[in-house]
Order: structure tokens, then C-alpha cells, then sequence
């Protein structure tokens, strides 16, 4: 083993630890310390469409799935005394080594750990797992033969895991009833199956059972389109009808001014439109790739090629589409004064300037929880995980 010796500490580091364990290895070398925000450095990471892109898809990547106890367990150390040297606005100062673990840190820590219960998420319903677990799931929707069983099959296991994967990265600050839960549940996955066998029996008259690979996956990627479009959003409806009965909080640099159901409304409808969205790709991307393979006269001949074919491409759909779906919109939403309530109109801020803007949360799932005020939402969001850090699910 390769190993460096720390002569300020006269201890052995082993350098294989760290590099099999993502942990970055310690440093001795002075450095002036700067004052940084955890919170505002992944706000200003995420402030750009792209920058939200690149983020969500460092979180979802699957080759990032596994992570060590050792790993998990330093970077939960790590997180806990950042937030011990916290001032009162939020901020540490540290080196510039301190900031790289601190970030590689909340990284670890977020692919992990639950930011409520602080308990970890068992790994198949974690959002590194997301191309692993729909792999063999969005296989089963496009490239199996689409007989009644297969079609009821693959669309129940496909709202049954996203109905896991809620519950298991829920909000636990808010409480939902197992009444609510079996609701959404119900709901979506009649929903889904109902729509893909409707789907079923118009994609006959194209004929699908036959002819080029492109327009079988187009034709079947179409139907779990719409059956994954109609479950997520009566899902998402269901689960989320309480916060637009209440109302959720809206704020303007950090104070909260009290609970708007138009607010709520708007955050329903833009979580609702990432759901929409994410499973566009599934009729665009796969039959794309197909019809260049087979314009490029590459297409696999034996069962088992196209077989092999399908699972790379059905990986690379869903490891593109779902980081442009959830990128769509920021985990925080500016929101003029004029499209909520009466009493949110003549409001001042602590300077006695009046308040032309307030600020809502969207909702879906949220990694990072370091001095945000949270409303009750539940983390959802491919049955869409949408963010300031970002947590999410299936391919719904």
C-alpha cells in the first residue's frame, strides 16, 4: 500500500483509503480562510439552466451509486460540524480545502441520508440509483411485446416503485396519512395502466408488431408517454391538494409573510409541468437512435443484439432526460405581488420599502436544508426528485 506521512501529526494516511472512498485526502498547508455559504454557493451553482443540468445530473449519475459506509459516514461528520461553526447568517469561514470537503461532503451526504430524519435511504429509492432500478422498468414499457399482461405488468411496477420511492424520501416535517398515500397510489397506477391499454389498442392499427425497430419503440414510447404524463400528474395533484386548500408559505429574503393558496397553485402547476415533461424523451430519444442505427445500416440482427442495443439506449434516455426535465425551473420561484392575495400587496420589507416580489417554493425534493425555511411539501418529482440540491424518483 502507498502511504504519506503527516510530520505536523506524525500519522500515516493511506492514500488508496481516499481514493477508493471518494473522501478528499487531508491537507497541512496553510491557508488564508474566506468566509463561505453553503446555501448560496448551490443557489449560484443552480442559477442557470445549464448549471441546474450539470447539478442534477452529478446527482442522479449512476456511476456515483454506491457509496462506503466509511464514505457516508464522513461526509454525515463532515456536514455536522459545518453546521456546529455556523454563524447567525448562515456562514463558516474556511480554507480552500475545507470548502472542497465541505462540498464533496454535502454530495456524499445528499446521495444518502434522508435531510429530515437524518436515517439512511435504502439504496434502491436514492436518486444515484434512478437509471439502475428504471432500466429494466422503461424496457419493459418500450421494447417487450406489448401484450395485456406486459403492459398491466411493467405499468404497476412502475407506480408501485414510484410510490416506494415518495414515501421513502417524503417530507417528514409534514405529516401525510396512509389514507392521502394509498389515494395517490391507487389513483396513479389505475390511471397509467387505464391510459396504456386505451393506448395499447389505437398503437394496433399501426401495426407494431412488424417492420422497423425505430417505429415499434416510437409508437410504444407514445403510449407510456401518455400513461406516465396522466399518473404523475393526478399523483402529484392528489398528494399535493392540501398545500392549495391551505396554502404555502410565501417569504422575501428569508422571513416568511404568512400562507397564499394562489402561491400554491402556481407551485402545483410548475412541479406538475416537470412531470409532464420528463417522460417526452422516452418517444423521442430511443426511436431517434434506432432510426440512425438503421439509416447507418447498423442494426443488430439476433435477438440478443437488439436486446443489448435497447438497454444501452433505454440508459442513455434516462440518464439525459430526467436532469433537462428537473432543470426546467428553480427550486425557488420569484413571484410578483400581483398574482397573490390582497394582503400580500402593500407589504414592507425591513426597511419599510415596499415588497414587489416574494418568493415561493416549488416544492418536489430539496437535498440541502441549511437555513431555507421549508414548507410542507413532500419530496417528489420524476414522480418527478425537482431542487436546490435535489432528491427524485421514477420514470413517471
Amino acid at each position: 500500500q502507498m502511504c504519506i506521512r503527516d510530520r505536523s501529526t506524525q500519522s500515516t494516511w493511506d492514500i488508496s483509503q481516499f481514493w477508493m472512498s471518494n473522501i478528499p485526502p487531508p491537507t497541512t498547508a496553510p491557508s488564508k480562510k474566506k468566509e463561505f455559504n453553503l446555501g448560496q454557493e448551490l443557489k449560484k451553482q443552480q442559477d442557470t439552466y445549464l448549471g441546474r443540468v450539470l447539478y442534477n445530473f452529478s446527482v442522479i449519475n449512476p456511476l456515483l451509486a454506491y457509496v462506503s459506509d466509511e464514505s457516508a459516514k464522513w461526509a454525515k461528520d463532515k456536514m455536522e460540524e459545518y453546521k456546529r461553526k455556523q454563524l447567525p447568517n448562515g456562514s463558516v469561514y474556511l480554507s480552500e480545502q475545507e470548502i472542497k470537503e465541505v462540498l464533496e461532503a454535502n454530495k456524499i451526504y445528499n446521495r444518502v441520508y434522508h435531510p429530515d430524519t437524518k436515517e439512511k435511504v435504502l439504496a434502491p429509492f436514492r436518486m444515484s440509483w434512478f437509471v439502475p432500478v428504471n432500466l429494466p422498468i422503461v424496457f419493459g414499457m418500450l421494447c417487450v411485446p406489448q401484450t395485456l399482461l406486459n403492459v398491466v405488468f411493467f405499468q404497476w411496477i412502475n407506480q408501485t416503485y414510484n410510490a416506494a420511492w415518495n414515501y421513502s424520501n417524503r417530507n417528514a416535517t409534514c405529516s401525510f396519512s396512509n389514507k392521502e398515500l394509498a389515494m395517490s397510489y391507487g389513483a396513479a397506477a389505475s390511471s397509467s395502466i387505464g391510459v396504456a391499454l386505451i393506448g395499447r389498442e389505437l398503437a394496433k392499427r399501426f401495426g407494431t408488431s412488424a417492420g422497423r425497430i425505430s417505429k415499434q419503440r416510437f409508437v410504444n414510447g407514445a403510449v407510456a408517454m401518455c400513461a406516465l404524463s396522466c399518473a404523475g400528474f393526478l399523483n402529484l395533484y392528489l398528494i399535493r391538494y392540501n398545500e392549495m386548500r391551505k396554502g404555502i408559505q410565501v417569504s422575501y429574503k428569508g422571513k416568511d409573510f404568512g400562507l397564499s393558496k394562489k402561491a400554491a397553485k402556481i407551485a402545483v402547476v410548475k412541479s406538475a409541468s416537470t412531470r409532464a415533461v420528463l417522460p417526452i424523451p422516452m418517444m423521442i430519444i430511443v426511436p431517434g437512435l434506432w432510426r440512425l442505427i438503421e439509416a447507418m445500416k447498423l442494426a443488430p440482427k439476433g435477438k440478443l443484439g437488439i436486446i443489448a442495443a435497447d438497454m444501452i439506449i433505454v440508459a442513455l434516455q434516462l440518464t439525459i432526460s430526467l436532469p433537462l426535465a428537473l432543470s426546467l425551473f428553480t427550486q425557488e420561484v420569484d413571484v410578483p405581488k400581483e398574482k397573490l392575495e390582497p394582503e400580500f400587496h402593500n407589504l414592507k420589507d425591513a426597511e419599510g420599502k415596499p415588497i414587489s416580489t416574494f418568493t415561493i417554493n416549488k416544492g418536489l425534493q430539496m437535498l440541502t436544508k441549511l437555513n431555507h425555511n421549508q414548507s410542507c411539501l413532500l419530496y417528489t418529482s420524476p414522480s418527478p426528485r425537482d431542487q436546490r440540491g435535489s432528491r427524485m424518483p421514477s420514470s413517471a
